[in-house]
Order: structure tokens, then C-alpha cells, then sequence
């Protein structure tokens, strides 16, 4: 299949998800670009006859952003291919990658290769600093790599989809979490800034110190935003308390497999190894990273 360009969309809060989706359009070598459709209003890319699409999301609570799901929403894909990306803190992410899977597949697009990449935790800031690292960003070269190369060795997208992709249904449940962005009136200049970045339309443009929790998915957007340093992530102890709990848990992906390691992945709830995982050989394990790839269409992923 020829592919002629490449058009990437990402959720980000902090600004690790863009970063790693820059480096995938920048590795695939050709005519790209690179979409944040974070803010709320945002357009997704219109996609043609020989794009491959990215789809970049970070894992929130084991499950894709849900602004992130009303992008895709708007999109249209024509069996176009489809890499998806998810970048995580270093726990684990759970169903994030087949509930993007589904919710592109029900847009007209076909993941044909994925992979999830340890960041740097946007609210528990104490876990995976300086994360992705270039052995991450190496795990995104060689995503792009693999996935081109599938593509090429396939007549159209449908013969290089992947079979399976790890996860849950239903999805597990996640409520999102009892931390928001607070500010200080101080320092706030009313500038507006962190309502016209905000992806859910939580923060008042005419009054923008506030934020309405029952909207706000925590991506602390706005935080990034601000250039007056009024907006912070807010919690005091009970977030100091939070952040000690989450970095004492024992971080998955840290092990250093071999390259062709097989690994059981245990689900949290059912204490089994999933069947989507387990043994499969769609999983693989690379240092802290996974990669998944089709048996068959796999020239060199080893």
C-alpha cells in the first residue's frame, strides 16, 4: 500500500503526548502534519486516499480522554491506517489502547500498528520525571518504522490490521479524580488564556479564575498555559498524600526483558492474565515499553 503522507491529531495536557506525536510524523519522512485538538473547538485533520493516521492520547485512569473521543467523533476515514499512540505515568494502561482501537474503527480507520510509551505523570509529578527519555523516543522511531513497513508490504490497510489489540470490554470504569486546577487571584491576569486551551469549556473566558469541576477532566492544560504562573494544580495534602500512595505502587513496564519477551499482562480486576495479552504474540515487551505488530507483516520487529 502506498502511503504518501501523514496526518497525526493528540490530545495533550502537559505537552509529553504532542511531543511523542511530533517525533512519530517527523520519523515516518514525509509531507506531515501534526494536529492538537485539545482545545475545545478544535478540527481534526481531513484525511485522503494515501494517509496514514496517528492517533496520539494519554491514559487517563486506564481509559482514552473523553474530549478526546468527541475528536475522533468528527473524523472520517475511508479504511485509512491508523497508528495509535498512548503515552501513560508509568502504572499501566489498562483498556486505553482498545477503546482508542474501537472508537477509530467505528470511524472508518484501520490500526495497523500501536505502541504505549512511558511520560512523565501529568498530576502525579513525582513519578516519571523526565520521561519519555530517548530510549522512549526510540520506541517511537521504531513505531514508525515498523508501521511503514507493514504498509508497504500490504496490499491495502485491511490486510495489515491488527488482529487484536490488548484491553477489556467493558472498558474499566474510572470517575476521573478528586484534583483540579486552582488559582491565584494574585497573579491572574485575566488574560483568557487558560479558558481558550481549556478541552471541555471549564473555565469561564469572562471569568477565568474559576473552574468548574463537574466539567474539568484534570488534563491541567491550563496550568501549561498560563504564562502569569496563576494556575496551579490544587489538593494540598490530600494531593502530597495522593502522589507518596502513587509512586510507593510498584510501576509496570520497568522490567528489562529480553527483546522477543512474551509477557503476562494481569488484569487488576480479575487477578487472571488477560487473553489479550498473555502469550500473544501481538504483545511484546521493550525495557518499559510495549509494542504491538501483526505476526506475518512484521519485517524486522524482533
Amino acid at each position: 500500500m502506498r502511503v504518501t503522507a501523514v496526518k497525526a491529531l493528540y490530545f495533550t495536557g502537559a505537552g509529553t503526548t504532542r511531543l511523542v506525536a511530533e517525533r512519530l510524523v517527523e520519523r515516518c519522512g514525509l509531507p506531515a502534519e501534526a494536529t492538537d485538538v485539545t482545545p475545545r473547538g478544535s478540527v481534526p485533520p481531513a484525511f485522503g486516499e494515501h494517509d496514514l493516521a496517528v492517533f496520539a492520547v494519554p491514559s487517563y485512569g486506564g481509559r482514552v480522554p473523553a474530549p478526546m473521543l468527541e475528536r475522533i467523533a468528527l473524523c472520517e476515514g475511508r479504511d485509512t491506517p491508523a497508528v495509535l499512540l498512548v503515552t501513560y505515568g508509568n502504572r499501566a494502561i489498562d483498556d486505553t489502547l482498545l477503546e482508542l482501537a474501537d472508537a477509530v474503527r467505528e470511524r472508518g480507520f484501520v490500526p495497523v500498528a500501536a505502541a504505549a510509551v512511558v511520560a512523565h505523570h501529568s498530576l502525579m509529578t513525582n513519578v516519571a520525571e523526565g520521561r519519555p527519555d530517548e530510549k522512549d523516543l526510540a520506541v517511537v522511531d521504531e513505531l514508525a518504522r515498523v508501521a511503514l513497513a507493514r504498509l508497504s508490504a500490504a496490499p491495502d490497510a485491511r490486510s495489515a490490521e491488527l488482529s487484536d489489540v490488548p484491553g477489556n470490554r467493558p472498558y474499566r470504569e474510572f470517575g476521573g479524580v478528586p484534583f483540579h486546577p486552582e488559582t491565584d487571584a494574585t497573579r491572574c491576569v485575566s488574560c483568557g488564556a487558560c479558558a481558550g486551551q481549556c478541552p471541555t469549556g471549564a473555565i469561564d473566558p469572562d471569568e477565568p479564575a474559576r473552574t468548574e469541576a463537574g466539567r474539568c477532566v484534570s488534563c491541567f492544560r491550563c496550568v501549561a498555559a498560563c504564562s502569569a504562573g496563576a494556575r496551579r494544580i490544587g489538593g494540598g495534602p490530600a494531593l502530597a498524600a495522593a502522589r507518596a500512595a502513587f509512586a510507593a505502587r510498584p510501576p509496570w513496564g520497568t522490567k528489562e526483558p529480553s527483546i522477543s519477551h512474551v509477557s503476562e499482562h494481569r488484569d487488576a480486576r480479575t487477578r487472571k492474565g488477560s487473553p489479550h495479552v498473555h502469550g500473544h504474540p501481538l504483545y511484546r515487551r521493550r525495557r518499559r515499553h510495549v509494542l504491538w505488530s501483526q505476526p506475518g507483516l512484521d519485517p524486522g520487529l524482533r
